[in-house]
């Protein structure tokens, strides 16, 4: 067991429209309370600067990204592939967000095995369910019971995580084939998804969707905005300009129509009432026992 006591821990995560960065903020904070070190880091930061980390300098590695089909998105797979193989092995966990609880936002297989294969051992796996950044707007009521059940989760897997509890989510064949399967299709849809987005007459080319963009996907030429096929599916660039001017040609029932909020812009500091209870029914009824079971694997 890892020493609780001035632990040094960095977490590397990738977040499109904020759930994820928010997810990442709230667990460097309640192990900070735990009297650990810790360092926060954005994938696509190291990827676009190429910064180096020294990971000899953390006791333990921490990894989190948003749920895209099952599976994580093309950019944090790009990062796994990139660092360095470890001299020595290291205590490592996962966390991911995703806007539904079903089948766990998929199988996690892949992932340990290459993160295993360059010495990072996954021992203690989490995932948070966050308000949903495509075709459905959750209700404010909702997206304020998520955050406060995520916080209240994450409190609970920092105390398990310092103290080395060993908690891997289970992954069935069948999740692993649809898993695999989702991934390549969302790779192949987020190409075609960028290639389709439209800036249309209100854009004042401010460049805001060119820097903000994790992938180096948007350019400019002839005064005109031109995306490219490199687009992970982030959602960044349409929720983030300002004019709101991005729209996308076939796809655009999956752009939330009044936008989307980032979580720490909507929630209230307590919740004082529960959207989904034992008795919902509907779509939503499947939430409850993520909602209301800590253990949930």
């Amino acid at each position: 067991m890892v020493s609780i006591e001035y632990i040094n821990i960095a977490i590397f995560y990738f977040s499109g429209t904020g759930n994820t960065k928010e997810v990442a903020q709230i667990y460097a904070s309640r192990l900070r309370q735990r009297q650990a070190t810790v360092d926060l880091y954005q994938i696509e930061h190291i990827l676009k600067n190429h910064i180096e980390i020294d990971f000899d300098k953390y006791e333990m590695l921490g990894f989190g990204f948003p749920v895209h089909a099952f599976s994580a998105p093309s950019i944090f797979y790009t990062f796994i592939h990139q660092i360095p193989n470890l001299t020595e092995r290291k205590k490592s966990f996962l966390f991911k967000t995703m806007g539904d609880p079903l089948f766990f936002g998929g199988s996690t297989k892949k992932i340990r095995l290459m993160l295993k294969r360059k010495g990072y051992d996954i021992f203690h796996e989490d995932f948070l369910v966050m308000p949903s950044n495509i075709v459905i707007d959750y209700p404010k009521e909702l997206k304020n019971q998520l955050y406060h059940v995520a916080s209240r989760k994450i409190n609970l897997y920092a105390y398990e995580i310092l103290n080395s509890k060993n908690k891997l989510q289970p992954n069935s064949k069948i999740l692993n084939i649809i898993s695999n399967v989702s991934s390549l299709l969302e790779t192949i849809g987020a190409q075609y998804f960028g290639r389709y987005l439209i800036a249309d007459e209100n854009c004042t080319l401010c460049k805001q969707c060119i820097q903000l963009c994790p992938t180096n996907n948007i350019t400019i030429k002839n005064d005109r905005i031109i995306f490219g096929d490199r687009c992970c599916f982030c959602m960044r660039c349409t929720y983030r300009c300002p004019e709101h001017a991005i729209t996308n040609k076939y796809m655009n029932f999956m752009i939330l129509r009044n936008q989307y909020q980032p979580v720490n812009k909507i929630i209230t500091k307590e919740m004082k009432k529960e959207y989904i209870t034992k008795k919902t029914r509907g779509y939503f009824k499947h939430f409850y026992k993520y909602l209301h079971n800590e253990l949930y694997f």
